[in-house]
Parts: C-alpha cells; structure tokens; sequence
C-alpha cells in the first residue's frame, strides 16, 4: 500500500531536516553551495560518460571494480553490468596482469603502460594505461584510464617497415643518398655515398668530413653555385660537380638536392641523391673528341668533294664537248655515207645493168660462133668468167652499200619504221619459203616450230623481215649439213623468236664481237667470210628500237642458237 501524498511529502521534509538541507534547518545557509556542487559532480559525471577513454574506479587492494565510464564497455566488449563487481585482471591478458598489480601496489604509474586488454572473443586490444591510487580511510581505491591506441600501433607497425624498406634500398642502392647540415657537414650517408667518396664506411664519411665545401667539392665555387640555388629556388636537380675523393682522385657527379625546413620555415637540413656520372662524363668528352675529329673528317672530305666534282663539271663539259664534236662527225659520216653511197650506187646500177646486158649479149655471140677453134672458145670462156666476176661483186658491192645506208640511217635515228600489227606465225612462214631456195645443193633442212596461237606483236614488218632473214642466210652459210630450225614462243610480255643451226658453232671469244660492225666469223681457216659484216649491228639497232633485245648462244662444232624479242601488241 502505497502512502499518501502528504505523507510523502512529509517524509522529503523530515529527509532534509534530518541532513541539514531542509528550509526549516538549522543550516539551510548552507544549502545553495551544496546544491550547486552536487550539479558539478552530475555534470562531471556527464563529461566522463562521453570520453574517448575508458575509465575505471578499482579496488586498489582486492582488484574489484568499483565503476566503469567513458568508453569502457566499448573498449572490452561488454555492457557495464558485467563490469561492475569483476575483478579488473579478468579484463587483462595474462601477461599485463603484473605491471598493473605493481602499479596499484606502488601508488600509480609514472608514464603510461603499454599493454593488451582481452576482448570477450579473446583477441587483443592494445591500450595506453595511466594508474592513479588513492587511499581512503577505509578503501585504496585506483583510478585507471586506458586509451585505445589499435590504430596508432597499426600505423606504428606499417611506419616501421616502411622505414625498413627504404632503409634496405636506401642501403643498397647504387645511387649515393645523404643528409648535411647547411653549414657543410654529413648528418647521414648511404654506403654507397661512402664508397663514391673513397670512404669506407658511412661512419667513416661522416666522422672526416668536417667541412664538404673544403674537403669534398674541387671547385669551392660550385657549392657555392649549389647553395645559391638552394636558397633561391629551394634545391637543385642534376647538378653538374666535381668531387675529390679520399684519395685524391677526382670524379663527376650529378646531385639532386634540397632543404627540409621546420613548420616556421627555417632550414633544418639539406637531403639529396648523389650519382657518379664520370664515365658518362668521359663517354661525353670522347664524343665529343670523336664529333670534333668528325667534323674535320667532314670538311677535309667537304672540300675533297668540292675539288672532285670541280673536276667532274670540267671532265663533264669537256666530255660534252666531245660529245657534240663526236656528234657532229658522226653526222658528217653520215652524210658523207649517204651522199657517197649515192654517188656510188648510181654508176654502180648502171655498170651492174650493162654487165649483165653485155653478159647475155656476148654469151649469145659466143653460142652462135663456129667451135672448131679452141683458141676462140678458151677467149670466149674466159670472157663470159670475167663478166660473172664483174656481176657478183657489183652485186656484193650493191648490197655492201645499202647495209652501210641503212646502218648510218639507224646509228642516226633518221630510220623511219612503220609500226603495225603483224602475226608472228604468217611472217615466219613467208619468210622460211622465201629463203629455201638459199637451201639449194646443200643437205641442210629448214624446219619450222612455232607455239599455237601466237599473239600479235606491233614492229615494222619489212624491217622485223630483215632480221628474220638475216639470220636464216647467217645459219645457211654456216651449217653445211643438218637442219635450221625456226621457233617463236611468248614470253614474259614478248614474242621470242630463234634460229638454231647444226653449223660450225662461234668460239667463246668471239661471241661478244659478232654484233660489232665489220667484224665476221670465218668459216675456216683460210676462207674468207662472205658478206659485209653489217648484217648482225644492222639486226641489233632494228631488234633494240623495237623495245626488244637480240642475243646469241653457241657451242664450237655443235651449231648456234640466235633468239630476239619483240614486245606483243597491247
């Protein structure tokens, strides 16, 4: 049953008279300054609830936690029920336990301890603990606030093997690293800063060198150089020095440096990378020892060019020169052959005419005389012999001077060709019944292959005639006995015609002569080749102003083979 209102009412009063606090009390004087720390306590209370770290009120003596606030439940896993009342070792890992006891023991830590609380799954929390004991008169109680500190240690631990990578490149690095008071002095250097400067070790480096502007730079004005650069631009990078080693020698290095200041903006130290450029240096200077020599190569070669080719527009203008007079007398050649094959060739028709109208005439006479007398018929043999010596040179005559018309009309370019379509397979046909007659009394067959269905080729027939001819008369004074044999096929864009005969055959030195003018193959060693030596260079320039090409091929005593080409008809 609960009390009356005013029962209770009575029973607040009676509370506070009896504490002194009431408004009938003897002290209520006191009463507003009460009030007003209680509220401070409150709100301390407050401000500890709300803190980051974990707080606990523990029995100094008995271990047993009298209260827990701030971020205690948080920091072990657990609600603060089941805090309150536990012995605060329980909460610890069974390591942490004694350094805790000791402080209790001892009054309080002096600095922090670093140690791992246990989580209900029975990981490890890493704290910072601070102890403070305070004796009572009855109860030593402890007041301990621990910090999680997971995450700095985490940091801690990744900061740390950050250092020690860049520590092991740093050791091994080729590259020189160091550090150096802006006065001049080493602060730190890498082994290999120490061997690049003759040292033995950093150490070593670090305790000789007081002064690297005197001891270490060749020239005192490029640190100087450096430093200016430092202070205006805050570093330097591939910075060109030469450096004296401990013993003396002298290498080239390139430096990349710059100061490290404090949050206010002051130098603290200098920090930079030091490579050893010497050999680079000295590939450098041999180049350009080599780009030097190579320029006067190339100006002595220069003017060695200038001079030749001075020479070259000389010899070139004086060949021109002959050029044009070797023209000009090849064309009074010409003209002189042409006129005096015409002046010749006119008499010459006519002492050939009378020849052999005189020959008939008097072979006539001589038939009709009575043959009783041997004198009269040996003057009369001798005679008509005579006239036919006269007739055959007049005609070897005739047509030494036609090959010669035609072969200054070609060598001129003043021939004239009528090109037109021709089919191979008629022309070589007429030509071969056109010519056996020139097989009459010997044992030489003509013989005919010819590749069915020719194309059509573009030339000047009476011309490509010519050739054809000439080279079938060629193979019947040389072939005594055996076979001719005329062949044309297409190849390559061309109609190739040849002529093969079973004949004598040309010696190797002669084969390159034959197309040259005036130059004839004899058929033996006394006999006198028949013909002008015209015939061949005259066939040559025809086959060549066609667009085509003439060659030979031959075997001494087994025959010769000739073949020409001439471009099919588009």
């Amino acid at each position: 049953m609960k009390p009356p209102a005013d029962s209770k009412a009575d029973w607040k009063a009676s509370r506070e008279k009896l504490i002194g606090l009431g408004e009938q009390s003897l002290s209520k004087s006191y009463y507003p300054e009460l009030q007003e720390r209680l509220s401070e306590l409150e709100r301390f209370r407050e401000l500890l609830d709300v803190s980051n770290d974990a707080i606990f009120l523990v029995d100094a003596t008995t271990g047993v936690v009298l209260d827990a606030t701030g971020a205690a439940p948080a920091l072990l896993g657990r609600d603060k029920m089941r805090i309150l009342g536990a012995l605060f070792w329980d909460f610890l890992r069974p390591r942490a336990v004694r350094p805790v006891k000791e402080a209790f023991a001892a009054g309080g830590t002096e600095s922090p301890l670093e140690l791992d609380l246990a989580s209900p799954d029975g990981a490890a929390v890493a704290v910072e603990m601070t102890i403070r004991v305070a004796s009572g008169p009855q109860v030593r109680k402890a007041v301990v606030v621990a910090r999680d500190i997971a995450r700095r240690k985490k940091a801690e631990r990744a900061l740390k093997r950050a250092e020690e990578r860049y520590r092991g490149i740093v050791e091994n690095a080729v590259e020189g690293f160091f550090t150096s008071t802006p006065a001049g002095r080493f602060t730190s250097a890498n082994p290999a800063m120490a061997a690049a400067l003759g040292y033995d070790s950093p150490e070593a480096l670090m305790r000789e060198v007081t002064d690297i502007r005197s001891q270490i730079y060749a020239d005192a004005d490029d640190r100087d150089r450096l430093m200016h650069l430092i202070k205006t631009q805050g570093g330097a990078t591939r910075f060109p020095v030469r450096f004296r080693r401990r013993d003396g020698g002298i290498i080239w290095a390139s430096l990349n440096v710059r100061v490290v200041r404090d949050p206010s903006g002051l130098p603290l130290y200098l920090e930079g990378s030091c490579e050893d450029i010497t050999a680079a240096k000295a590939a450098e200077e041999a180049l350009r020892q080599a780009h030097a020599e190579l320029e006067g190569r190339v100006a002595d070669r220069t003017r060695e060019l200038s001079q030749a080719n001075a020479r070259l527009v000389h010899e070139v203008a004086e060949r021109r020169r002959a050029e044009e007079i070797a023209e000009a007398a090849n064309r009074t050649k010409s003209d002189f052959l042409s006129m005096v094959s015409h002046e010749i060739r006119t008499p010459l028709t006519s002492v050939l005419g009378f020849s052999k109208i005189i020959q008939k005439k008097l072979a006539a006479i001589f038939a009709d005389l009575p043959g009783g007398d041997p004198r009269t018929s040996k003057a009369s043999e001798q005679v008509l012999a005579n006239l036919a010596i006269i007739v055959a040179e007049g005609e070897r005559l005739t047509n030494l001077i036609n090959d010669v018309l035609d072969l200054a009309k070609l060598e001129s370019g003043r021939m004239e060709f009528t090109m037109e379509t021709i089919d191979p397979a008629e022309l070589v046909t007429r030509v071969m019944a056109s010519t056996s007659v020139l097989l009459e009394g010997k044992d030489v067959r003509l013989l005919r292959c010819l590749e069915p269905d020719l194309p059509p080729v573009t030339g000047d027939r009476d011309r490509v005639i010519q050739v054809l001819v000439n080279l079938i008369s060629n193979a019947v004074k040389f072939t005594d006995q055996g076979t001719i044999t005329c062949a044309a096929t297409r190849q390559d864009g061309f109609l190739r015609i040849s002529v093969a005969d079973t004949g004598i055959g040309i010696a190797a030195d002669d084969v390159h002569k034959i197309f040259e003018k005036f130059n004839q193959v004899r058929n033996g060693a006394s006999e006198r080749p028949k013909g002008t030596g015209l015939g061949l260079p005259i066939c040559r320039h025809i086959v060549e102003s066609h667009g085509g090409r003439i060659w030979v091929e031959s075997v001494p005593g087994q025959g010769s083979t000739f073949f020409f080409t001439l471009p099919l008809a588009e």
